[in-house]
């Protein structure tokens, strides 16, 4: 890497390090980057031959040269049939950071067209459950992690959740006040667990199991059984 190019932001840096890293390191004759809307954070390419094009989540837009560089040799070594290559430590700490969640986590609820970015409902507000979390010492309030309720009253999933902009969703199918609290509680609980544990494990694997800590809230084996009377998984 030199010297000038650690001063890159954004595009600039996005195009030098992806260039650097495909046609330097991996052989490729002609690399081109750009930014790209995606609602979710992820990459996508298509190559042919010798020629590679990638399309990079606009969520990176600020990021400097070594986040690219980072993100480029991770990619490029799975292209090439490495699996068990993951992000280095720029990526990681740029993607994870609080700074990163807090700035875009409101694009993010805006480009899904089911979450509310509201913890009040129509009968519930979200931020009960977060108090009785806390009082329970099950979560940290200062985690940074946001809740919403979704819009969407069709999934199975009673909530999801994202680790990189930090905000769990909950199904409005909870937002129903003749469901005991604690239903709801342990939906939070169950996400904010794979947040947690997800950015644990980010970039070196997608397999997070949370298990063992979602049998520490006391009323697990109940809740459990009601979200599975009313068709709900987590």
């Amino acid at each position: 890497m030199m010297s000038n190019e650690t001063e890159l932001m954004g595009i600039d840096a996005l195009v030098a390090a992806f260039q650097d890293v495909g046609v330097k390191q991996y052989g490729y004759e002609y690399v081109t980057a750009e930014f790209s809307v995606f609602k979710d954070f992820k990459v996508q390419w298509s190559r042919s031959l010798r020629v590679i094009r990638f399309k990079v989540s606009d969520y990176l837009e600020d990021a400097p040269y070594a986040v690219f560089e980072s993100l480029a040799q991770t990619l490029f070594a799975r292209i090439q049939g490495k699996e068990e290559v993951p992000y280095k430590r720029a990526m990681r700490e740029w993607v994870l950071s609080p700074k990163f969640s807090e700035s875009k986590r409101f694009r993010y609820i805006n480009r899904s067209s089911t979450i509310t970015g509201s913890t009040r409902g129509y009968e519930r507000d979200l931020k009960d459950s977060i108090d009785r979390l806390a009082e329970m010492g099950l979560i940290d309030r200062d985690s940074g992690i946001a809740v919403s309720w979704s819009l969407d009253g069709d999934s199975p999933r009673a909530a999801s959740c994202s680790v990189l902009f930090k905000l769990i969703v909950v199904s409005r199918q909870l937002d129903d006040l003749n469901i005991p609290d604690f239903v709801v509680d342990y939906a939070v609980y169950s996400q904010y667990l794979r947040i947690v544990k997800g950015a644990e494990v980010f970039g070196f694997t997608t397999e997070v199991c949370t298990r063992d800590e979602e049998k520490r809230f006391e009323k697990y084996y109940e809740a459990e059984r009601l979200l599975d009377k009313m068709s709900l998984y987590l």
